[in-house]
């Protein structure tokens, strides 16, 4: 079974909607859905995990720097962001090779 880590931080109502119905999709697909308690221990579980195939965090949490770190690891490890509709993000096209 293949993993999919989220690392977002209950508590912000308009996020955790989207986050529960992109769970079910998930485990309704055959993954597992893992819950990352903070970066950290998202980079430990990434180097130690090679059935984690995805990863999606909070851009008004963490930014650019948590990707390059995912990318050290493993740059072929799709990343997915999610921000609030007001957020500017500020990724140049070079960045995209970051798998953002």
């Amino acid at each position: 079974m293949n993993i999919f880590a989220i690392l977002n931080h209950m508590g912000v109502f308009f996020k955790e909607e989207p986050v529960r119905q992109l769970h079910a999709a998930l485990e309704k697909a055959g993954y597992e859905v893992v819950y990352p308690v903070d970066d950290k221990d998202l980079i430990k579980m990434i180097e130690m995990n090679p059935r984690i195939c995805g990863v999606l965090f909070d851009w008004d949490k963490y930014s650019l720097e948590l990707c390059e770190r995912i990318s050290q690891i493993n740059e072929k490890l799709p990343v997915h962001a999610f921000a609030n509709e007001q957020s500017t993000l500020d990724i140049s096209l070079t960045d995209l090779r970051l798998n953002v």
